[in-house]
C-alpha cells in the first residue's frame, strides 16, 4: 500500500528534520477547515502554535496584492508571535524523535513533502507562494489579528 504522506521516519530521524529545522510547511485554508468556519484557525493562532507569515511581494495570479499573508506552525524562536514574517527557524512541532503531529494532522505543506535521502521533494501546489493565493480569499480574517 502507498504511502499517502510520504512518511519516511528512518530518513528523517537521519537527516534530523533539515527542513523542519529551515522553515515549517505552509498551511492551507483547508487545513483549518475553514468553509465550515473560522474555529480551528483563530484557536490555531492564539495559542501559540501557528503563525501569520507574509509571502514578499504579490504571489502573481493577476491581481495586485500589497501583503499576501498565509499561515504557517510557528517557529521555536517565536513562539505566541502572532505575525511572524522571519525567514527561517524551527518548527514548533519538530522534536528530538521527529514531527509531534500526526501525519494527518500536519500542515498541507508537510503532508506534501517527500523525504528522499539526499534532498525533500515537494509535490503539487503546497508551496509558500501557493498558499498565499489560497488564503487570500481570507485575507481579513487574517489581518484582523493586528
Amino acid at each position: 500500500m502507498e504511502n499517502k504522506f510520504f512518511e519516511k521516519k528512518d530518513i528523517c530521524s537521519n537527516c534530523k528534520g533539515k527542513c523542519c529545522k529551515r522553515l515549517p510547511g505552509s498551511n492551507f485554508p483547508e487545513d483549518f477547515d475553514m468553509e465550515n468556519g473560522t474555529e480551528k484557525l483563530i484557536k490555531a493562532i492564539t495559542n501559540g502554535n501557528y503563525a501569520i507569515d507574509s509571502w514578499e511581494g504579490d504571489p502573481g495570479d493577476g491581481e495586485i496584492f500589497k501583503e499576501a499573508y498565509f499561515v504557517r506552525p510557528a517557529t521555536k524562536n517565536n513562539i505566541g508571535k502572532i505575525y511572524d514574517y522571519s525567514w527561517g527557524g524551527e518548527c514548533i512541532f519538530l522534536t528530538i524523535t521527529g514531527c509531534e503531529l500526526k501525519a494527518e494532522n500536519r500542515p498541507s505543506g508537510c503532508i506534501a513533502l517527500e523525504p528522499k535521502e539526499n534532498i525533500c521533494v515537494l509535490h503539487g501546489d503546497k508551496d509558500k507562494r501557493n498558499a498565499a493565493l489560497q488564503w487570500r480569499k481570507y485575507f481579513n480574517i487574517l489581518d484582523s489579528f493586528h
